[in-house]
């Protein structure tokens, strides 16, 4: 008897579900144009997943065109198109899967593409397109390499206007390759393809604030074609728009709406028509809050760092060639100046290298804790205990040990990021050393948060 409770339980929660992906279907069917359709939890799937595939528990990525909704799974290169009995019309006849995870798919002028993506244990930058006749995908050549995957190392921002495709992204190495440290660069780069003539920017651009570093990796972030990435920033919503290069804040009352909604997981989002569609499919409900430009203003702050990254591609050849042969002079006399063992000794005075080696390894306890502060004695002690037992230190810990846990978020990272910083740098002064003690690292359950450990090559030095 329970059983068949059961059993009648979950054909009503079926039944409703499927009710409420008609319901999309119908309003869907009302919007024009092409656009691409958010799930705030990308484990979700709108559409259950069809029978054959290898890779069952892979995302799917949502593209609506003319009203009709299509998805495409993520790592393969299977395109669907949902019909209105709810049922996946699969469009394509390939067999190939694992490549193109967290890959970028869009609609272009009633044609279907897809940029970068992640698999094999690297990133690819390759752009393909679908031909609906072989029903096959194949490559459409671009002018050099971005390497992309979304929520991976990059946010995608479809600028449908001027026929263009921008990308926030973070440099991570291949790991085919032995590498000095598997540490990425935490710099966020800009880069745009024209999709008229598939070429990318000759140089990128880097993002100026590094408030913004988390950016890439931020779930929830909205991507708003036409206005730009509205993400979360030490408790501010901030609108980035690539376009404009240009930094902006939204009014409190309506950001404070917009996080209550992408709180929750179960919403699905898309915004077309200056309006923020916001889809709740337990509650079969939604939401259309109109969201234009003019609920924005600007920051002044540059979105931008101001460097000319192409300078050494305007001089002419002279001037290269001068250059070259300055250097060699330079290089020259400098290499001199380091066999004079007069001037070599002045230099180790003043930097303090080389001198003592012996006496500094015996008072090297002494003098590194003689010469911190109070507070950085504290952290040092917490670090300690943590990285003895193997286990690393969280930010909230060492914000207790410098007494700032009940100041305001920006406090503590100004006074945890400042201590950490002497630290390491007076190590350096007394190890002579570029190796710094305290080290960070990304957790991983979510990686915008960090967490820190001692160096372990210094540990059972450092008391």
């Amino acid at each position: 008897m329970r059983l068949r409770q059961l059993y009648l339980i979950a054909i009503l929660f079926l039944a409703n579900q499927a009710l409420a992906q008609k319901n999309l279907l119908r309003y869907l069917a009302t919007q024009k144009g092409s656009f691409e359709l958010y799930l705030l939890n990308r484990e979700k799937k709108l559409i259950p997943t069809p029978p054959g595939l290898t890779c069952t528990e892979s995302t799917q990525n949502y593209m609506v065109n003319n009203g009709e909704l299509y998805f495409q799974i993520s790592g393969t290169g299977k395109l669907y198109k949902v019909d209105s009995t709810l049922g996946p019309l699969r469009l394509d006849n390939t067999c190939y899967e694992g490549y193109n995870f967290g890959s970028f798919s869009y609609i272009r002028n009633n044609k279907f593409y897809n940029l970068g993506g992640w698999g094999f244990w690297q990133f690819n930058s390759g752009l393909r397109y679908f031909d609906t006749t072989s029903k096959e995908w194949f490559r459409e050549p671009i002018s050099k390499e971005v390497k992309m995957a979304v929520h991976m190392n990059a946010l995608v921002y479809p600028d449908k206007v001027n026929d263009r495709i921008y990308v926030f992204y973070q440099f991570y190495p291949n790991s085919y390759f032995k590498l000095e440290s598997d540490k990425k660069n935490d710099t966020v780069y800009l880069q745009c393809l024209n999709l008229a003539t598939n070429d990318w920017w000759a140089e990128p651009k880097i993002i100026n604030d590094h408030i913004f570093q988390e950016t890439v990796n931020n779930t929830n972030a909205l991507i708003l074609p036409g206005l730009g990435v509205l993400t979360e920033s030490y408790n501010h919503m901030y609108l980035l728009n690539p376009v404009t290069e240009k930094l902006y804040e939204i009014e409190n009352e309506i950001g404070g709406t917009i996080e209550n909604y992408i709180v929750n997981k179960n919403n699905i989002y898309f915004y077309n028509d200056e309006k923020l569609n916001i889809y709740n499919i337990q509650q079969d409900s939604i939401i259309s809050l109109p969201l234009s430009s003019a609920k924005f203003s600007e920051v002044q702050k540059p979105l931008i760092k101001k460097i000319n990254t192409s300078f050494w591609k305007k001089v002419n050849k002279e001037i290269l060639l001068f250059s070259g042969a300055l250097f060699a002079l330079c290089l020259v006399i400098i290499l001199l100046i380091i066999k004079n063992n007069r001037l070599r000794k002045l230099h180790q005075t003043q930097s303090g290298i080389g001198l003592h080696k012996k006496s500094i390894e015996i008072n090297k306890q002494l003098l590194f804790t003689d010469n911190l502060t109070e507070a950085e004695k504290s952290v040092i002690d917490i670090l300690y205990e943590f990285s003895k037992k193997g286990e690393p230190t969280s930010i909230d810990q060492i914000n207790r040990a410098l007494g700032v846990k009940n100041k305001e978020v920006t406090i503590q990272n100004k006074l945890r990021s400042d201590t950490l910083q002497m630290i390491n740098k007076k190590f350096m002064v007394f190890a002579s050393t570029s190796d710094i003690l305290v080290e960070r690292e990304k957790t991983a359950l979510d990686k915008r948060v960090y967490q820190y450990k001692l160096n372990e090559r210094y540990l059972n030095k450092i008391k």
